[in-house]
């Protein structure tokens, strides 16, 4: 068993909106269980790690990824814009406010069922990798499960597993169920960083995307992604899927790092 291994990854959001805060934890709570100011995802295995979880901190000034180690140290990545320049999204939506996405989800019997990942995209207009990601890569690879994605985008995933996995590059089973996943994007599309909560709800793509004209919708992964109404220099977005009583974790099979 590895000595130190990737226990914990919390996104912190300052807490300054109240009510976003409320509501998007009130929204997911059936996901995970209440934690300080935000809430922790309950994962298919209770011995696999990393737990994931969102807080809403009132000291925090700056939305912020902490990377908890079991031996207690943190590794922090900044949610930030670092590339020193300003570009626009080419695609069209409207952030839309939690009160509302919880009355459209309530009068249409849409429940939540389950979050596949959760996720950060960083904005990246160089080749190659986000250096914040690549430091990550060399920090973390040996402590959790990471994975580079397999048809080479650069959308790493963070795989949860049990400390003898994660200390054995042969012990992985990938036929088990493996949530909630963690992505790390380097995102070119936008100067923007993004914060992504992958959800599975109990209807399909024609039924939500009718819900969220708002939206950005992806005929092609039907899939809806809902961007919130939020005070901070960061998007917030819910991705929208039909559930899945399986998992994809598969597909990462011969790309851990």
């Amino acid at each position: 068993m590895t000595d130190d291994y990737l226990e914990k990854i919390t996104i912190s959001i300052p807490g300054t909106d109240t009510g976003l805060a409320y509501r998007l934890v009130s929204l997911l709570e059936k996901l995970g269980e209440r934690k300080s100011h935000g809430l922790e995802f309950a994962g298919s295995d209770r011995s696999y790690y990393p737990r994931l979880a969102i807080d809403f901190p009132s000291a925090r000034s700056a939305v912020r990824a902490d990377f908890l180690l079991s031996s207690g140290d943190v590794v922090p990545l900044a949610v930030e814009n670092t590339t020193g320049g300003e570009r626009k999204s080419p695609h069209s939506y409207q952030r839309v406010e939690m009160e509302t996405i919880a009355r459209r989800f309530a009068v249409a019997g849409m429940k939540i069922i389950e979050i596949d990942h959760l996720g950060l995209n960083l904005p990246w207009f160089e080749p190659g990798i986000h250096p914040h990601i690549l430091r990550l890569r060399e920090t973390m690879k040996t402590r959790c499960l990471f994975h580079r994605y397999p048809t080479g985008e650069p959308w790493d995933f963070i795989l949860p597993g049990t400390p003898d996995e994660i200390a054995s590059p042969q012990a992985v089973d990938y036929g088990r169920v493996r949530r909630p996943k963690f992505e790390l994007v380097s995102f070119d599309q936008a100067s923007k960083p993004l914060i992504q909560i992958d959800l599975g709800v109990n209807a399909k793509y024609e039924t939500y995307a009718g819900l969220f004209p708002e939206a950005l919708s992806d005929p092609a992964f039907r899939n809806l992604w809902i961007y919130l109404e939020n005070p901070h220099p960061v998007d917030i977005c819910l991705v929208v899927n039909e559930n899945s009583e399986g998992d994809w974790s598969g597909f990462f099979n011969g790309c851990r790092l």
